[in-house]
């Protein structure tokens, strides 16, 4: 009975790891803390981020369907920046990358069946930067993640702080966000160029949405509009968004599909001209 209470605890109950770790495509590790940003092991030179450049943002739902690679590989093109939600490191997801020649950081959340879950930060530019937050679901004891990284700037002296978070879910008021949030609003506040908050924030309730927007309009941000929203909702209340500061809108794009239960957000930025050198 022990034996068997054992195998069902491994089959239906992951493993998380004993700290915080963020894994780059080298399998070098990082342990830092945000707002505490540590320098990245770079092994070779990368092409700075163009002053006009594109994000794409998308809880992948643990690529249980089937057509997330086809979409993935059929979106990549038009991004030079990918922030994923429930990103299962498989090795299909890692071959994405070294097909794409993108370099990535994954903020571990927890360990199943051999694979490891979590945010993944995909970049056509190498991160000079990066820390990562771990935070514990009240309830169910699985932590949440989240990474900050920074990217080179063409013609600029400033880096681009690029901020994936997956927001804590199963609570009761918005306090557990806001103690989740908190560390990348230090952050915020240190970093002098431009800045971009997103993923899945799990804002389904009025409170938590009001949180996460008075947190970042406080600091200079706005958030990315689409003409067509198909973003997922809980609540009539839409759970992912790409927030900004110091940058401009050229293009939003919300994309249906059924490759996820979230649908991805496509955004181009470009650089304002007060932070152009």
């Amino acid at each position: 009975m022990l034996s068997l209470l054992i195998f069902i605890a491994w089959i239906l109950f992951p493993n998380t790891p004993n700290k915080l770790t963020v894994i780059d495509q080298q399998q070098i590790s990082y342990f830092s803390t945000c707002p505490t940003l540590v320098n990245t092991e770079q092994k070779q030179s990368s092409k700075a981020l163009k002053p006009t450049f594109s994000l794409l943002n998308w809880n992948i739902y643990k690529q249980q369907n089937e057509q997330w690679s086809e979409k993935l590989n059929e979106w990549v093109g038009q991004a030079d920046l990918i922030t994923l939600q429930e990103a299962k490191h498989s090795p299909a997801l890692i071959n994405f990358s070294e097909q794409q020649n993108l370099y990535y950081f994954q903020n571990v959340a927890f360990i199943h069946h051999g694979n490891n879950y979590g945010v993944d930060t995909f970049s056509r530019t190498q991160a000079q930067q990066v820390c990562g937050t771990r935070y514990l679901e009240p309830w169910i004891l699985i932590p949440k993640t989240g990474l900050a990284s920074t990217y080179q700037i063409q013609d600029s002296s400033q880096t681009l702080l690029l901020i994936n978070l997956h927001g804590v879910n199963f609570t009761f008021t918005a306090e557990p966000l806001k103690e989740q949030v908190t560390p990348y609003l230090e952050l915020i506040r240190q970093h002098k160029g431009p800045v971009i908050f997103t993923g899945d924030l799990n804002t389904w309730s009025d409170a938590r949405t009001s949180q996460i927007k008075n947190f970042l309009a406080s600091t200079g941000f706005d958030e990315t509009k689409f003409s067509d929203d198909n973003r997922i909702t809980a609540f009539g209340l839409p759970l992912d968004h790409v927030f900004y500061r110091g940058l401009k809108v050229i293009k939003a794009q919300s994309i249906s599909t059924i490759a996820s239960d979230h649908s991805p957000q496509l955004v181009t930025f470009s650089l304002l001209a007060e932070n152009k050198n």
